[in-house]
């Protein structure tokens, strides 16, 4: 009888330790999504169709600049994640134009429908305001807004006929507020598609002061000021800065 009494009792303490050990499997949780940005990888900055962190994602490694988006893309973004160790430079419009904002590195970001339709990863927040550095070596280059952001015109040089200096005409569209001269000659920028013409200038109410071509140096960027900004519609290479027109 002794010997039946502890069997009994053994199977209590084991039908016990059963019983509570389902229990615990019961009461886990079941698997929940990742709480919103929690899923950008790391090094990676992420694009959300989604506010905060939620919707699609598209993912840009760090070393990944995109000047403009496909249609699909373009202007969706409703937020982002800097998960690198980068700054993020966001623009407002393509080719690092319009509006901008930047993503402190590790930081989160939400934006208004169509204002995201840009962007490059940079070391620190100073270089999100200048697009400089797209210009090829050998040529000028100029940009359609300051301190060389917005769409960029890469110029190769080639002889004039008349000129026997490197020149090149273009039209309003492409009527530069920024450049950079990354050739070995010096830049002369005129107001007429003739390498000629000259400007007002706008302190002189008799209108009697005139300015002549515009030059940047070899080697030089500048944002250009006014009366000449958004004014140049043809440009040529010279050895010294006499040789302007």
């Amino acid at each position: 009888m002794t010997t039946l009494r502890i069997d009994l009792r053994r199977g209590a303490l084991i039908t016990a330790a059963l019983a509570l050990l389902c229990s615990v499997f019961l009461v886990l949780p079941a698997s929940a999504d990742p709480a919103p940005y929690d899923d950008c990888p790391p090094a990676t900055f992420c694009l959300y169709s989604g506010a905060d962190g939620t919707g699609e994602r598209r993912d840009f490694t760090d070393r990944q600049a995109l000047e403009s988006y496909d249609a699909t893309w373009d202007g969706k973004s409703l937020s982002a994640k800097n998960n690198t160790a980068l700054w993020a430079c966001v623009y407002g419009a393509p080719a690092y134009g319009g509006l901008l904002e930047t993503v402190k590195p590790g930081n989160k970001d939400v934006y208004a429908p169509g204002a995201v339709r840009s962007h490059k990863l940079v070391p620190t927040r100073a270089l999100c305001f200048t697009g400089y550095e797209r210009c090829p070596d050998n040529r000028v280059c100029t940009f359609t807004e300051p301190n060389g952001r917005g769409a960029m015109t890469a110029h190769l040089p080639s002889t004039d006929a008349a000129t026997k200096n490197y020149g090149t005409v273009y039209g309003t569209e492409a009527a530069p507020k920024s450049a950079w001269n990354r050739t070995q000659k010096h830049v002369c920028f005129y107001p007429e598609p003739t390498f000629t013409g000259s400007w007002a200038d706008p302190a002189d109410a008799t209108g009697q002061k005139r300015f002549g071509a515009y030059v940047v140096l070899r080697g030089d960027s500048t944002t250009v000021p006014a009366p000449f900004a958004g004014t140049f519609r043809s440009h040529e290479l010279v050895n010294g800065t006499a040789d302007c027109q």
